[in-house]
């Protein structure tokens, strides 16, 4: 698990907004546990055999939009030949099992080659020491500088060298950390109350079905021309079943929902709410127009701020505070904040949807106002560059790890020369 600790490290500072993508940390991360059980590798020789095989997870990702693009056009030929395409295959089916087959021939292909190349890994372990140490410092410089600014690198470097002195219990600091999180968090964000006396054609167990379904599928016919058009419209598959039955109106309102979408899949869940909430009221004035015009308008508005929040917070935040476990080799407790923040972003999401269709589009209004004020999304480089500095304080005290210190100081230095020329100007104006 130290492994897969430090490849999270390295890869701590990706955000992936805009189909960007780095490379497959999750594979990177597997490699690495293979390579440090099997090679017997320390984890920063493992993560730096494993991080060039991460980026056959772009090669999924590229051809996998592609890929894609041949289920939306099949969809739509038999739209337009009047065939009435069940979008859970063309939306669900077809896509999931491409990304099975792709991924496991993928994961193969990379477990193969490590194999191949065991003798090779084995002898270069000194190099790939130093790799791994300089991915890991390069990371850790690029974030703290990216989200922190001056102060953040203060206090990573004050909780660093605090950590190298005393030691302390990460199981102590998880319960201070979340303390903290707790108490500046807008809980209204996830646990506000919602209004739902209201009576209509849909039922709430058919609004929670619908989340279901957006929820699992938001990136599964994730294409180049639609984005995440095909999960919009399977997640109203049930909605419009409801409204019309299964007949022709049912299989066009589907299609019409299948257009280019795109926002952030649990911030932006108001849209769904409301946009059901809309197409209920509208059944007997077929004022089609109007809901797609508001659900183009509504979808920009929470996509950059939805990202701002659930990829640059949220995740580095807990994420950071399992590493540190996982360095203090508290395996099953490095799990507690991962659940946690399933929960968070499942709360997040599934409130959302609730309040859109009852409360309206205020909900989204309400939603990104709450943001923008966050406590949480304030303090965090803070709390962040604290976490992050007890980490790798645990990672160098790591038996494998604290060698030659010569060594550490030359690859920090590189480090945090590299990324003061790379960020001399943001630093210039912090």
């Amino acid at each position: 698990m130290v492994a897969g600790g430090v490849v999270n490290i390295i890869y701590i500072d990706f955000v992936s907004t805009g189909g960007s993508f780095k490379g497959d940390q999750c594979l990177t991360a597997i490699i690495a546990a293979l390579a440090s059980v099997i090679l017997k590798l320390s984890p920063l020789e493992a993560a730096a055999a494993a991080y060039p095989f991460g980026f056959l997870g772009i090669l999924i990702w590229k051809y996998r939009l592609n890929i894609n693009s041949l289920f939306v056009k099949a969809y739509e030929s038999k739209h337009e030949n009047g065939k009435k395409p069940n979008i859970s295959l063309y939306d669900g089916v077809y896509p999931q099992l491409t990304l099975y087959v792709m991924s496991t021939a993928v994961i193969l292909s990379a477990v193969l080659s490590m194999f191949l190349l065991k003798s090779v890994l084995v002898n270069i372990r000194g190099a790939l020491f130093i790799a791994g140490l300089f991915l890991v410092y390069m990371s850790v410089c690029n974030v703290i500088v990216k989200i922190g600014g001056k102060r953040g690198v203060l206090l990573f470097v004050a909780s660093f060298l605090l950590t190298l002195e005393t030691d302390p219990d990460s199981n102590i600091l998880f319960g201070v950390f979340m303390m903290i999180t707790f108490v500046i968090s807008n809980k209204d964000l996830y646990f506000s109350r919602v209004d739902s006396s209201s009576s209509g054609i849909i039922s709430k167990r058919d609004l929670v079905y619908s989340w279901f379904i957006w929820m699992n599928y938001s990136h599964s016919c994730y294409s180049y021309d639609r984005l995440q058009g095909m999960a919009f419209a399977h997640s109203m598959k049930n909605i419009f079943r409801k409204l019309y039955g299964n007949t022709e109106a049912a299989h066009d309102a589907i299609h019409r929902h299948s257009e280019f979408f795109n926002t952030e899949p649990n911030m932006g869940t108001p849209i769904h709410g409301y946009i059901i909430a809309m197409e209920e009221q509208h059944v007997q004035d077929k004022d089609t127009a109007g809901i797609m015009f508001m659900k183009k308008g509504m979808m920009g508005i929470a996509a950059g701020l939805g990202d701002s929040y659930t990829q640059v917070v949220l995740t580095p935040l807990y994420l950071s505070m399992s590493i540190m476990l996982c360095m203090d080799r508290s395996y099953y407790m490095a799990l507690i904040p991962m659940l946690m923040l399933t929960f968070t972003i499942l709360t997040l999401s599934y409130n959302g949807f609730m309040k859109g269709y009852y409360e309206g589009k205020e909900s989204l209004i309400e939603r990104i106002d709450i943001v923008k004020k966050s406590r949480l999304k304030f303090y965090f480089p803070y709390i962040f560059a604290g976490i992050l500095g007890v980490s790798v304080g645990k990672l160098l005290m790591h038996d494998s790890v604290m060698k030659d210190l010569t060594i550490h100081a030359a690859v920090g230095i590189i480090s945090i020369v590299l990324t003061a020329l790379k960020n001399r100007r943001s630093l210039k104006f912090q």
